[in-house]
């Protein structure tokens, strides 16, 4: 059985309010614990009763959605939904953990929800928007890169490879620079498809469908040829061993 998962929305509509309430009966794994609509309002309904996952608006008299979110206690996930694309990039800045466009599709809805993954843990020490950034990624994901100190969205299978360095990884997506990412090798490890990524050492990971040649230098040697880099990669036989086999299994 699904756990139960408390949620708030928010909108200055109420028949939109109305419209997803409808959609969420289909769910009933989600129960309805309050509605407002303002920001105000909005904190108040979530410091009386703190919910899990908030469903938020983004355009709301006064204060955007976005303004919510150092008003709140506790760090429920949130969904952003909304009539504008517009705002999608500073959604993905802040760890949400999906952006719906109005009018919400029942298909698109039931999506999003698959995306909460594991069952919510409310006494962890990680907070809900940190498992909101952990959440699994599927290949028709985006993900946001710095670019030019602006972050740009490119499509997860874009992604060649990621390095290590440090607490920081630099990745490497095909058609655009390199990019760092205050995130572990660790950390990208849990949120990456593993049917189509493969952790080849302790500092570099590789998609599978980004390799376009192997080749054998000595006992101990071995460059990959990856879609988008312009020098191949230099394995230890270990790790280019594992590698073939999982280029022979996918």
């Amino acid at each position: 059985m699904k756990p139960l998962i408390t949620a708030v929305l928010v909108d200055d509509e109420p028949p939109a309010r109305e419209r997803l309430a409808t959609l969420l009966g289909a769910h009933p794994n989600v129960r309805i614990i309050g509605e407002a609509g303002d920001v105000l309002e909005a904190a108040r309904v979530c410091a009386e009763d703190p919910p899990d996952l908030i469903f938020l608006d983004i355009q709301l008299p006064r204060a955007s959605g976005f303004e919510l979110l150092p008003l709140l206690t506790t760090n429920p996930r949130i969904i952003f939904v909304t009539a504008f694309d517009r705002f999608a990039v500073r959604a993905f800045e802040v760890n949400a953990l999906d952006y719906l466009l109005k009018p919400v599709h029942p298909d698109r809805l039931a999506m999003a929800l698959a995306r909460l993954g594991r069952p919510i843990d409310v006494g962890g020490e990680m907070t809900s928007l940190e498992r909101a950034a952990a959440t699994p990624l599927e290949e028709e994901d985006l993900i946001s890169l710095p670019e030019d100190r602006r972050l740009r969205l490119v499509p997860l299978r874009s992604i060649a490879c990621i390095e290590a360095k440090g607490n920081f990884t630099r990745v490497h997506a095909v058609g655009a620079p390199p990019a760092f990412i205050r995130r572990t090798l660790a950390q990208w490890q849990e949120l990456l498809p593993p049917n189509l990524f493969m952790r080849l050492d302790r500092s570099m990971m590789i998609r599978l469908g980004a390799v376009r040649r192997l080749q054998v230098v000595s006992r101990e040697k071995v460059l990959v040829e990856v879609e988008g880099l312009a020098l191949p990669l230099e394995l230890r036989r270990r790790a280019a061993l594992r590698l073939r086999q999982a280029l022979d299994q996918s």
